[in-house]
């Protein structure tokens, strides 16, 4: 692990929850000081935080849900069972025993310290500790010898004072754990005043919006199970604002599933299969349905038969339901997405779905869930359970990218009567925000009756190389044989080996599929030759400039524009290295600028270059993942605008914030899902390990409609398809 970077997070992550942790723990304090104290007392008090192992314990927990929220994590989980074997090992010189639960507490505080220390360092011990045990060598030497790393380490003030509290917690903690066991450190925790237990609060709170106890910073929850004459202990904590959006998107959901709905008059296509047939029969008898399978199902399509039947029910006067009558006139029907991108496409799929059964309905603009919702600058949203929103039906496409709180916030928005319908693959990458919660709905058994999957793929058809690596990728059980065998005979599929110094080296396994040794920058260049259709369009823009003062024109020529950039784009495992986005973007950029003979490093902003938007900006009516065209409008070359799809104005480039702008020769994984391209190039290498999932990979190859190119090492790739992505979530004991 690189030292700066790590210093880094450890550093940021724990100024926060550090301080906010104080903060609560200085308030519990002085309350209780003010209330116990006379006033000579109270003010001679000081406002500095008393380390105790009570103190420590709520420090230690706060500090590690913290870390986990960052990672995607709701909750944090322990659990021991009766036959449990202890651990032993030497701390500060005594004999501590530990169970297998406590010693994933430890090492998961301890292990941003121990990541940042010297591995040369020479530990000592009298005791033949297993390499499962050497946690608590390390954390013997850290509390005996801890000024000595400081000193070695060559810390900041702000970095010195950071590692101390974490370490400080640590050596709290485990003083608080030694030779306790599960029912024990239980007791500690129910009568800690800054916890607060579901199973006692939930059950008396009339309201059920909030828990009692002062709605205390953590959460837990006990589970008692007996399997085959075993006891099995869990427990799970929260923070307070994670069970809150668990809990209230559970019991929203609840409500929505309590309504009835008036199922519509379908005549079903005769071309639908009987999953088709299963997912609109949901759709149309639940007012909450989820509709999931991969690339080309048919999710839009299925979706687009009950928006048909809504028009029909209209233009024949039918009612939709007792009190509301659906009007293609109104705001009736709601598209929205997480991203602008991922709307966009979705309306596009819907519209053609609608065309191509000779519907004449024009569909109202796709939004983004935060646009939908009315959430601006604040972060709250306009519409919620006060302020319903008004539509009949609301459509969410790429539900996968919702975290827990914006479904929480969009479920809480749906009026009474109405439908939400959720579409989306289980398969891809989890939300950037913490939870997971598409995955997690459809394991829960008691939403099974209104989850209808579609497997069966019409992009993809039994030959395709795509759909059978995508399948591969799936796999519970990953081959990672018949994924190299795929890679090296599919004409659709191909591989460039890239060793450890980033240059391409011939891999006998994959026979001539992999190409012969090449420099890194001989290899990055082959990616320009499929991005010479797009350049040609551009270099014609520089003679036949866009016309500015015909809307139309406009429109149509970013269209083309678009159309030919979707024929190839590069998607990136992460940023840095030299198979990140930024190191592409800039060889790329230099490229481009050297073909059209523009000046070199001058200005960031030039014809032709292509932008991503990465944060949503209302006032210009641009939203994350939004992609757009730099372009010069006159002779002048500093003339510049950026052009947006579906926008038939300009915008010129000083409006718009190069901090949230990218350019978009090539883009993360994550930053792809929603869209669709042609042919697609993968890029990571081992660099990129911490980074890469199963997950990530299924995603970024079922971006490609046509062709799949990977550059890669082959120990990435194995990694990658054989490690799945694991979210902690609490939102399955919601139900």
């Amino acid at each position: 692990m690189n030292n700066n970077k790590s210093r880094a997070a450890i550093s940021l992550q724990d100024s926060w929850a550090s301080n906010i942790s104080d903060y609560i723990l200085l308030r519990r304090q002085q309350t209780h000081v003010a209330y116990s104290m006379t006033d000579a007392k109270l003010n001679a008090s000081s406002a500095k935080v008393d380390r105790t192992p009570d103190s420590g314990l709520f420090t230690a927990l706060f500090t590690m849900l913290a870390t986990h929220l960052e990672e995607g994590h709701t909750v944090l989980t322990i659990e021991e069972t009766e036959h449990e074997v202890p651990l032993s090992g030497h701390i500060n010189d005594e004999l501590v025993t530990l169970y297998a639960w406590q010693q994933q507490l430890l090492e998961m505080l301890a292990t941003p310290i121990i990541a940042l220390i010297d591995t040369q360092i020479e530990v000592q011990s009298e005791v033949d500790i297993t390499v499962e045990l050497s946690i608590f060598v390390l954390l013997e030497t850290l509390f005996a010898k801890q000024d000595q790393l400081w000193a070695q380490l060559a810390l900041s003030n702000h970095e010195k004072e950071m590692l101390v509290k974490r370490l400080d917690t640590v050596e709290l903690l485990c003083k608080l754990l030694k030779n306790n066991d599960l029912s024990t450190f239980t007791k500690l925790i129910d009568e800690h005043t800054l916890f607060a237990s579901v199973n006692d609060n939930v059950s008396n709170n009339e309201n059920k919006n909030s828990l009692s106890k002062n709605n205390q910073p953590i959460i837990y929850q006990l589970i008692n199970n007996k399997e085959a004459d075993k006891q099995h202990t869990t427990i799970t904590f929260w923070l307070h604002r994670a069970w809150q959006a668990e809990f209230n998107l559970a019991e929203r959901i609840n409500i929505i599933l309590d309504q009835q709905v008036t199922p519509l008059e379908i005549a079903i296509p005769k071309n639908l299969h009987e999953h088709q047939i299963k997912a609109i029969n949901v759709a149309n008898n639940n007012a909450f349905s989820i509709i999931t399978g991969g690339p080309g199902t048919g999710k839009t399509y299925t979706v687009a038969q009950l928006v048909i039947a809504l028009q029909q029910a209209t233009k024949s006067g039918g009612d939709v339901s007792e009190s509301i009558r659906f009007s293609t006139d109104s705001a009736s029907l709601a598209l929205a997405a997480p991203t602008g991108k991922a709307a966009q496409r979705m309306q596009e799929s819907l519209q053609a779905a609608l065309d191509a059964a000779n519907v004449e309905l024009q569909l109202q603009e796709a939004k983004t869930i935060h646009r939908l919702l009315g959430i601006g600058r604040t972060g709250r949203p306009r519409y919620d359970a006060n302020n319903p929103l008004g539509e009949e039906i609301i459509i969410v496409d790429e539900a996968s990218m919702l975290g827990v709180e914006l479904a929480n916030y969009l479920v809480s928005a749906v009026k009474p009567g109405a439908r939400l319908i959720l579409l989306g693959d289980a398969n891809q990458l989890a939300a950037v925000d913490a939870g997971a919660v598409l995955a997690d709905l459809c394991r829960i058994p008691q939403l099974q009756p209104i989850h209808a999957e579609l497997t069966e793929s019409r992009r993809f058809t039994a030959d395709s190389g795509i759909g059978k690596l995508a399948y591969q990728i799936n796999k519970t059980e990953t081959d990672t044989q018949a994924i190299w065998q795929l890679l090296k005979h599919d004409k659709a599929l191909s591989f460039q080996y890239v060793n450890s110094v980033n240059t391409l080296q011939t891999d006998t396994s994959l026979d001539n599929k992999i190409e012969n040794s090449l420099s890194k920058n001989m290899s990055i260049s082959n990616l320009t030759m499929n991005y010479h259709p797009y350049l040609n369009k551009i270099k014609s823009l520089l003679t036949n400039q866009i016309e500015k003062s015909m809307p139309e024109s406009v429109k149509n020529t970013i269209t083309s524009l678009m159309e030919t950039f979707n024929q190839f784009r590069v998607l990136t495992a992460g940023h840095n290295g030299e198979w990140g986005d930024h190191y592409i973007n800039n060889y790329l950029t230099q490229w481009h600028l050297t073909e059209l003979k523009l000046p070199l490093g001058q200005n960031t902003w030039f014809h032709g270059r292509p932008v991503m938007v990465l944060q949503n900006n209302y006032e210009l009516g641009l939203f994350n993942g939004d992609i757009g065209f730099c372009l010069q409008t006159s002779d002048d070359r500093s003339r510049l605008e950026v052009f947006f799809e579906n926008k038939k104005q300009g915008i010129a480039v000083n409006l718009l914030n190069e901090e949230v702008i990218a350019t978009a020769y090539a883009m993360t994984i994550h930053k792809s899902q929603g869209s669709e391209f042609d042919h697609v190039t993968i890029t990571f290498d081992n660099s990129h390990a911490r980074l890469l999932s199963k997950e990530l990979i299924y995603t970024a190859v079922t971006r490609a409609k046509k062709q799949v190119t990977i550059y890669s090492t082959k120990s990435a790739l194995e990694k990658a398809v054989q490690t799945p992505t694991e979210r902690h979530t609490g939102l399955a004991l919601q139900f």
